[in-house]
């Protein structure tokens, strides 16, 4: 017979621990499971057991048992953008004080890459997923590749109905007037748009929150303003052209995603204006680098991180069968004020 090499640990099993404890199986799992019924005193000897003999519980054969695999996944559109870096880590963060561990995907905007995630996450096992729907992805669609998998949307919801147990964002058509109310009171009368794609809920309450500041100071729209991208840099480089070029420019562009406002600002400095004397930029989103740019963008902050933690707490709440917070949870957002926007330039 073999012996076992050398510096390999052996695994302890759950019954050694039992023998040690003077305890039952059943009550080992039972504490294990932070289970009410067992004593202080018997809880105090098992933790003294599990010390000793360094025992680590089997999760896998625990999860096949329980039906559970205390893992969830997240995917987003886009892991370049500091907004969903942060999103992450709010998830991460509250799952590990839940000891829930996280898979990640990124779809790259696209409802392809985001399908091949959910299917990898549901034959995975994991207990649940949040989401952050790709533009182009059907919200009915995710049920037929995710099955009864919870879900609970983040920063972005469904176009279409679809299935979940909770919606954590902030309320994106308040946060987009206050922004354009505060271009309106530095004295814009004709300021252009750049949005993302129709699709989306989010961007159509932004766009709804746009047109209701600007109706409510008795402005005429002007629809040739409205330009839609697509959440990147290049579409706002291209849009923003569109809006520096044609016949009436704007004095001030509202971009309603960081990564649109960056190339809203590479084409105003390409066509060699002034920002913000010649035309004022407004984005939404912060990210760490903002301050590092010149002029310093102005943008609407989103609580990436807390969004992110509260989705996982009332995923994690849903998956084991407690009451959480009420849904949707809309959080407040900040309009930070630096230097790319200021009154427009007297003519």
């Amino acid at each position: 017979m073999k012996s076992k090499p050398k510096g390999v640990r052996r695994h302890v099993t759950i019954r050694e621990v039992a023998k040690a404890a003077g305890a039952s199986v059943s009550t080992i799992s039972a504490a294990l499971n932070n289970s009410d019924y067992v004593s202080a005193d018997m809880r105090s000897r098992i933790e003294v057991a599990i010390k000793t003999l360094k025992y680590c519980p089997n999760d896998l054969a625990r999860g096949l048992r329980l039906q559970k695999t205390h893992s969830l996944a997240i995917v987003v559109p886009d892991l370049s953008n500091n907004f969903y870096i942060e999103l992450v880590r709010g998830v991460k963060d509250y799952s590990a004080s839940a000891s829930y561990t996280v898979l990640i995907g990124d779809s790259r905007e696209s409802w392809e890459e985001e399908r091949n995630y959910l299917d990898s996450f549901h034959r995975r096992r994991v207990d649940g997923v949040v989401r952050v729907p790709a533009m182009n992805a059907v919200g009915g669609r995710a049920r037929a590749v995710l099955g009864n998998l919870p879900v609970v949307y983040a920063d972005r919801h469904p176009r279409e109905r679809d299935t979940y147990v909770g919606r954590v964002g902030v309320d994106n058509t308040q946060a987009a007037e206050s922004a354009t109310s505060y271009l309106l009171s530095l004295g814009h009368r004709d300021i252009g748009i750049i949005t993302g794609d129709a699709s989306s809920g989010t961007s159509r309450d932004r766009l709804r929150g746009f047109i209701s500041a600007i109706r409510s100071a008795k402005i005429r729209l002007d629809r040739s303003a409205i330009q839609a991208g697509h959440n990147d840099m290049e579409s706002g480089h291209f849009h923003a052209m569109q809006l520096l070029t044609r016949g009436q420019r704007p004095t001030a562009i509202f971009c309603t995603n960081n990564m649109m406002a960056l190339g809203a600002l590479a084409a105003i400095q390409e066509i060699g204006l002034a920002c913000p004397e010649e035309i004022s930029l407004l984005g939404f989103d912060d990210f760490y680098w903002a301050t590092l740019l010149r002029p310093r963008l102005t943008v609407v902050r989103q609580p990436a991180r807390e969004i992110g933690m509260i989705a996982a707490r009332i995923l994690i709440d849903h998956i084991e069968g407690r009451v959480s917070i009420p849904t949707p949870a809309l959080l407040k957002t900040q309009l930070v004020v630096r230097d790319s926007c200021c009154p427009p330039k007297k003519m």
